[in-house]
């Protein structure tokens, strides 16, 4: 099967011995690099011409925002260390150390962060021993390809709305985007997606974040549950991406999909709406398990695309080139993406 071709949803899961939605083997038996393996050099010539001003923007939020992150992890650690000479005087020379939780901020999620929860298989049915064994499926190997350098396809939520006439979305509550308010946003786009592309989604979180006072972020971080805006977590929205040809998806709220991942919203009579219940989603996460563990679709979380949506709309653009080089990490599972976009 060409690597530029999908089959439909429907066909899906490809391994009938795998989880739901796997598209196992699409790229070969022992493929580690997923739907990356859309962006053939074809692709990404075609993407290049994209660039038409030059401007860039950088994507990358700072590596010690949020102050205080969700989720149980751990703040960014910064410090500068003098090489001084060996009888202690100091040189006017620097290092930096740094102690970063790859979550914690602007990431990608490689296909080691999150996999089917019953069958406890990651991309292409390894299991948690092959993870911790062997370097198989690390986010090294996305590097070492030339990491993710395609056409990003720009939705805007907030501004989708005030078009709209509807009131804003809280980013900082448990709030979904359903699979019909993406289609007509890119329908509104006027940009016929191409396999290989890259979802660009703003929530509005980091806006909504900065603007928080220091005792606000703490209270955020300390909430029972994290409680953010993201997709909606279901088939519908699922069959949309695949669809769409997306090799990848990024917006910038801590989670892709709504957060709680867990909750009622993934039960029978919650956003279900009357289909039958597989028990492969019980461990929440919807979208993570099937676009990780089941097709190889990099997720990216928080990044930074504030001043990215405002160049655009001043631009007019729906569309720029995007480039990102994960961390070279062996068997690594998450990176900040080192992303910039190019108009």
């Amino acid at each position: 099967m060409s690597p530029s071709t999908r089959p439909p949803f429907s066909s899906l899961p490809l391994d009938k011995n795998g989880p739901a939605g796997n598209a196992w083997g699409l790229y070969g038996p022992d493929d580690e690099l997923g739907a990356l393996n859309l962006l053939t050099p074809a692709t990404v010539k075609q993407a290049a011409q994209e660039i038409q001003t030059g401007e860039r923007v950088s994507l990358d939020w700072n590596l010690n925002l949020p102050t205080f992150p969700s989720f149980g992890r751990p703040e960014f650690g910064w410090k500068m260390v003098n090489r001084s000479h060996p009888d202690g005087t100091p040189r006017t020379v620097n290092d930096d150390e740094l102690h970063v939780n790859t979550q914690s901020s602007s990431q990608w999620d490689g296909f080691r962060h999150y996999g089917y929860q019953k069958a406890k298989k990651y991309y292409g049915g390894r299991s948690q021993s092959d993870v911790e064994t062997t370097e198989v499926i690390g986010i090294d190997k996305i590097a070492h390809s030339g990491g993710i350098t395609t056409r990003g396809v720009i939705l805007d939520y907030p501004r989708y709305l005030a078009r709209k006439g509807q009131s804003a979305v809280d980013a900082l509550s448990a709030s979904s985007i359903s699979a019909d308010t993406l289609k007509d946003m890119l329908k509104e786009t006027g940009v016929e997606p191409r396999d290989g592309d890259l979802l660009l989604l703003r929530t509005g979180f980091t806006a909504a974040y900065t603007a928080l006072s220091t005792q606000a972020r703490k209270d955020l971080a300390a909430r029972p549950t994290a409680q953010f805006l993201g997709v909606e977590s279901s088939k519908a929205t699922l069959a949309w991406i695949w669809e769409s040809g997306f090799c990848a998806v990024a917006g910038d709220a801590p989670s892709f999909e709504m957060s709680p991942l867990v909750g009622k919203h993934n039960e029978p009579g919650g956003i279900w709406k009357g289909e039958a219940w597989e028990e492969e989603m019980q461990g929440g996460g919807l979208v993570h398990q099937w676009c990780l563990g089941g097709w190889g679709v990099m997720i990216g979380e928080m990044w930074d695309l504030e001043a990215l949506c405002e160049r655009a709309e001043e631009l007019g653009r729906k569309t720029c080139f995007v480039s990102s080089v994960p961390l070279k990490v062996p068997g690594g599972v998450a990176s900040p993406p080192n992303a910039v976009a190019i108009f």
